[in-house]
């Protein structure tokens, strides 16, 4: 969000605290409010000029409290709606997941225990972690209604089982290692030393425990840890030294044995004796593996112009000077992440490389895609969110970071052949993070067509951010060859995907000089048309585009209604002899009318409810009202065969209003085959409760034969293709149940 954020560090006695304090929660409210997140986008801080984002100003501590708990934790792992089912759902590792509220004195109170599992369990399984509070939508979904709540999902598993014992460390440890799946194998004398003495019989490398009374040995529950750690890295195996002879090849000592898999390596067999805990043994053997593999430059260049779209990509760490840590977290990524290639660059050797691809500090981490795209990541650089990084963007192979040249090729092409959706963004930008994962999200949708997505690092192409009048981030926009197109909708993917959508097949018709006569001064009397007259440097057009085109894609489906739009910056003398004077001006053509001849002004809320809810009353749609005793005469007691659909409803009813004008949509696509009418209960209570209505709005659909009230069929559809598919499917049961 720009230079909105910063790092509050005052102290107690700094003057400047208070003012400091007021900056830091105003970014807060911007962050949690979309509607506030939207006009700083759109306009930078000025947008907030007005807004009393000081109203709900609380004491710090509540602030304090209001943020994860767990965010800032190197073990847990942050989930949150965007990639929850991306990285639990079907998963090759075994997750464990805290569903919880940071004001919530249980969940705080667990946290301790909980941050122990994290680091106890490390690599074994995967913790994570939920804030309800910010991801309350997601939380519903999964029927969560209690903090805390712990859901434990086996491997490749759809749907999370509920720990219902107590939340204390002993008990969910004991949880955990009840479901660990693992393979430990137990080892028979002559496979043990089939192993031992001959190199050329194994195909991977193995891990052995040895095992017997005079030897210290690691305890079982410690043996399935260390198994799940190293699964698809190493195989692991079990001894018993008491009931088989080992002495003959093991010192007495030796609690465990490493055996390479490269059967030229002279130092296998590897025997560890006296390793006191899991991590000292982790440790030692992830030494004993074959070293990361170094990536020279012209590597670099060979292996991405020989990536195709069926071949693994690579995931790789940049570094400078010593890299011994690294290595052992590359080695340890097998075992969380499959089907990629691993390796290292030394920036200090390959510089020239490092900064053509956008390397600043180090470490860093970057996937080059089979696409042959490249990202970067900007998150956290723990070995589970490095894994999730690498996992969602492998997926995610149409984004990619652009090179300065790629940038200015693009924002300079004149020719329509590509489109590239852009996001500009700063990877200290809070929101830009969370937008990432988003845009990843959406590029999936549009793998095999011709829109691109890419992403532009402000702090490494400032200048041409400067350029190009990036003043927020992150900002978004549609390139079409010399035509751009502001994203300016709420950030998520849902909304990226309907944008693209929109560009790609419009609903609402664009208007200007050379067909604004020919077409809508040409209209017809059995014709209605609406048109929006804006200005896209105009902040309420913005915030109404959005809206505009929901009202076009309900319309849509009524032939004889046209939505449209003129760009008064485009076409200024066709606005001015309009006689348009400010923007955004709506106004409508009504059917009975020719041409430009008559004209409705619309003043009201630029919302897609308010403005359906207005066009609806002049579109010829009847949809009769009832009465209480209108109803039961002509819907239930009588003798025809007519389909009713009716609509119960509440005046104060929000959902009611959100539906009115797609049941309207729908009677009039049903028109002569089915009769549409509503009822007010809150004027009629009586008889709604007679025929079991206890939640607004209710449609029930009647048709002959359905005698009483409460016999109808209930609709599940609020939309008014969803009203007509399910009317329409009950018509067809009838006439199929007629023939027979």
């Amino acid at each position: 969000m720009g230079s909105l954020f910063f790092s509050f560090q005052g102290k107690l006695d700094d003057p400047d605290a208070h003012i400091k304090f007021i900056k830091y929660t105003t970014a807060y409210e911007v962050l949690k409010d979309p509607d506030l997140r939207k006009k700083y986008d759109l306009y930078g801080e000025e947008g907030l000029n007005g807004q009393n984002t000081q109203q709900n100003y609380r004491s710090w501590s509540y602030y304090q409290e209001n943020f994860g708990i767990y965010d800032d934790d190197p073990q847990v792992v942050t989930l949150n709606k965007n990639d929850y089912h991306d990285n639990v759902i079907n998963s090759e590792k075994i997750w464990m997941i805290n569903f919880y509220s940071p004001m919530c004195s249980h969940c705080r109170t667990l946290a301790p225990s909980w941050r122990k599992i994290a680091k106890d369990f490390e690599g074994v399984i995967r913790v994570g972690a939920v804030n309800c509070e910010d991801d309350w939508s997601l939380c519903r979904q999964l029927g969560i209604q209690s903090y805390p709540t712990l859901l434990f999902y086996p491997k490749n598993s759809q749907h999370g089982i509920r720990f219902t014992s107590r939340k204390n460390y002993d008990e969910i440890s004991e949880f955990i290692m009840s479901r660990l799946d693992v393979n430990l194998e137990k080892l028979s004398q002559s496979s043990f030393h089939r192993l031992i003495k001959d190199s050329t019989s194994r195909k991977n490398s193995w891990l052995i425990f040895t095992c017997g009374k005079n030897r210290e040995c690691f305890e079982e529950e410690d043996q399935l840890k260390i198994s799940a750690i190293f699964e698809n890295i190493l195989n692991i195996g079990v001894f018993d030294c008491d009931r088989n002879r080992c002495d003959d090849v093991l010192e007495s000592s030796t609690s465990a044995v490493f055996l390479s898999g490269d059967p030229r390596d002279s130092k296998s067999p590897v025997l560890f004796g006296g390793l006191e805990d899991i991590d000292s043994l982790v440790h030692e053997v992830l030494e004993q593996l074959p070293e990361p593999q170094e990536i020279t430059a012209e590597e670099f260049e060979r292996i991405k112009n020989g990536l195709a779209s069926d071949s693994e990509g690579w995931l790789m760490c940049f570094y400078i000077g010593h890299a011994t840590e690294l290595d052992l977290l590359l080695k340890r990524l097998p075992g969380i992440i499959q089907d990629v290639n691993l390796g290292k660059v030394n920036c200090g050797r390959h510089n020239a490389l490092c900064s053509s691809l956008s390397i600043n500090r180090y470490p860093m981490w970057g996937v080059l895609k089979p696409s042959g795209a490249f990202e970067l990541n900007h998150g956290k650089e723990k070995i589970n969110d490095i894994a999730k990084f690498a996992e969602n963007s492998m997926k995610a192979q149409n984004v990619w970071a652009l090179s300065a040249s790629k940038i200015l090729s693009i924002l300079q092409r004149k020719t329509h052949s590509e489109v590239w959706f852009l996001d500009w963004y700063a990877p200290w930008c809070p929101p830009c993070l969370q937008f990432l994962p988003e845009l990843r999200k959406a590029s999936l949708h549009f793998q095999k067509s011709t829109i691109h997505f890419g992403t532009v690092d402000c702090t490494v192409h400032s200048s041409i951010c400067r350029q190009y009048n990036i003043r927020s981030y992150p900002t978004a926009m549609l390139i079409n060859g010399s035509s751009t197109h502001q994203f300016t909708l709420q950030k998520t993917a849902r909304n990226i995907i309907e944008f693209i959508k929109e560009f790609m097949n419009p609903t609402v018709m664009k208007l200007n000089s050379n067909n604004f006569y020919d077409t809508l001064g040409k209209k017809s009397p059995s014709n209605l048309w609406v048109v929006d007259y804006f200005a896209p440097w105009c902040g309420p057009c913005q915030q109404l585009a959005p809206e505009w085109t929901s009202v076009a894609k309900v319309l849509h489906l009524l032939p004889y209604v046209k939505v449209a739009s003129v760009d008064c910056e485009e076409n200024g003398n066709l606005c001015r002899s309009q006689g348009i004077r400010s923007y955004p001006t709506i106004r409508l053509y009504p059917m009975g009318s020719e041409g430009l001849n008559q004209i409705a002004m619309y003043s009201g809320n630029r919302d897609a409810i308010s403005l359906m809810r207005w066009i609806i009353q002049f579109s010829g749609i009847s949809v009769k009202e009832f009465s209480e005793r209108d109803l039961e005469r002509k819907v239930i007691n009588n003798n025809k065969r007519d389909v009713w659909v009716i609509d119960y409803y509440a005046p104060w009813c929000g959902h009611c209003q959100v539906l009115e004008p797609q049941f309207a949509v729908a009677a009039k696509m049903l028109e002569g085959r089915a009769r549409f009418g509503r009822l007010n209960c809150e004027d009629s209570q009586a008889i709604c409760g007679r025929a079991g209505v206890s939640a607004y709005p209710t449609v029930i659909v009647y048709r002959d034969g359905d005698k009483r009230l409460n016999g109808g069929k209930r609709l599940e559809g609020t939309t008014a293709e969803g009203i007509r598919d399910e009317v329409e499917m009950l018509m067809k049961e009838r006439e199929r149940h007629d023939e027979l």
